[in-house]
């Protein structure tokens, strides 16, 4: 079945629409996400789509059909199950009397028409899909909010449309629960053809569910297409006015959206044009991606050393366009980047080594720290008073006997502290 919103101009009666030309194709067997901030429209567009509020211009189209000049609400509501944001039972109903008004659109209406053994044989189903069967004889006004919203869906399932649209389904619901009705909705898709759109808060679960997403901003789409498409970093920004980090889901290589920190008293951008300093970080496997953002938003200039393709802390570097040296995966960082990365530490106004743990792969890093502090730089250590480098050290001590000598050679050993790192920068800088 196909649902879509050619050119729509919709709004609540003022001048300005909330959705302006807006269109959109929903088809059978697809899975399709709405995102976007507060007040771009989404759930505008569900009142649309579910012929609750008249577009003042343009058309939406059920099969080809005008939806609201050619189809009447019983019409409409045989095909197009609707799951709002919340809806408060008013009356004593049970959960299951909720769900049987489901089966209303294809009940007869005559006085004497009541549901029929299959209609009842659909509510059971309907309940069991939404996990909620157990809740049958439950006063609806009783449920949590999770409960009532699968309570809903069960409903929309109940009167076996061929469109489904969800408006935050998940708002009430914990992590679990997310979970088993996004799976189940994709399902309802992808196995039985049925056209589903969902307005959803959570970028990381549109990105793992929805087999496409609209991103909305001003009431416009200024985004369509597969999650990796829509979901960037800049696209983010520009929507929501959010920095983040776009990485590669691990699993199932879906888009994981990670929210950069946000310093209120620094400028959203990067670094000034003029860096007050400049700081070599020595990193590994996440233990940087913060630091060189904090060590941006404070005005260094910020170089990496020696990171493997593939390691967090180079996808962070090259978000923040942080120079790096960077090597083949699983890989030992080579001469040839071993020369490079010594060359940055002696250039550096200082080097700052996390607490990443050293390996042979990353032991070129660790020499060419010890090199910077013989030769007078400032070298900080960040090592936590309640653990050993030892625990860190995975070459048999000769990382270990590097990291003695740094201390020895004048490096400064740190608490893995943001106030006692920024503090000693902060030093160096008034030299």
């Amino acid at each position: 079945m196909r649902l879509a919103a050619e050119k729509i101009d919709l709004d609540y009666g003022g001048a300005e629409p909330v959705l302006r030309n807006f269109s959109l194709d929903l088809r059978g067997g697809e899975l399709v996400g709405v995102v976007g901030p507060n007040g771009s429209g989404k759930s505008t567009l569900i009142r649309a789509l579910s012929r609750t509020l008249r577009p003042r211009q343009g058309a939406v189209l059920l099969e080809d059909r005008d939806l609201f000049r050619d189809r009447t609400a019983r019409q409409a509501a045989q095909s197009i199950g609707t799951v709002p944001q919340s809806t408060e039972v008013a009356f004593e109903f049970t959960a299951r009397e909720v769900v049987q008004m489901g089966r209303s659109p294809h009940l007869p209406r005559h006085p004497f028409a009541g549901a029929t053994v299959r209609d009842a044989e659909i509510v059971d189903h309907a309940m069991a899909q939404a996990g909620v069967a157990h809740l049958a004889d439950r006063i609806a006004s009783t449920l949590s909010g999770g409960e009532r919203q699968r309570v809903l869906l069960a409903r929309a399932l109940a009167q076996e449309p061929g469109v489904i649209l969800l408006d935050e389904p998940t708002a009430h619901l914990d992590i679990h629960h997310q979970a088993q009705l996004l799976s189940l909705v994709r399902s309802l898709a992808h196995d039985d053809g049925v056209a589903v759109l969902a307005v959803l808060h959570d970028l990381n679960l549109a990105a793992e569910y929805c087999d496409r997403l609209a991103l909305l901003h001003g009431g416009r789409v200024i985004a369509l297409g597969a999650p990796a498409q829509v979901l960037t970093a800049e696209h983010v920004r520009g929507a929501y006015g959010a920095r983040v980090w776009v990485r590669c889901h691990p699993t199932n290589g879906r888009p994981l959206i990670l929210s950069l920190p946000h310093d209120p008293e620094t400028p959203d951008e990067a670094a000034p044009e003029a860096p007050v300093g400049d700081v070599l970080v020595v990193c590994g496997g996440g233990t940087g991606a913060g630091l060189m953002l904090r060590l941006r938003q404070a005005g260094w200039g910020v170089r990496a050393a020696g990171l493997n393709i593939g390691d967090t802390d180079l996808e962070a570097a090259e978000m923040l366009g942080v120079p790096s040296v960077s090597e083949a995966p699983f890989t030992a960082l080579s001469e040839e980047a071993a020369r490079r990365i010594e060359a940055s530490a002696l250039t550096a106004q200082a080097v700052v080594i996390t607490d990443v743990p050293f390996g042979r792969a990353n032991l070129a890093n660790l020499r060419a720290a010890l090199h910077a502090a013989q030769a007078g730089k400032t070298v900080i250590c960040l090592q936590s008073p309640e653990t050993s480098f030892a625990e860190r050290d995975f070459t048999g001590g000769e990382a270990a006997a590097l990291w003695d000598e740094l201390l020895a050679a004048g490096a400064i050993a740190a608490p893995d502290g943001d106030s006692v790192l920024m503090g000693l920068l902060e030093s160096l800088r008034a030299e």
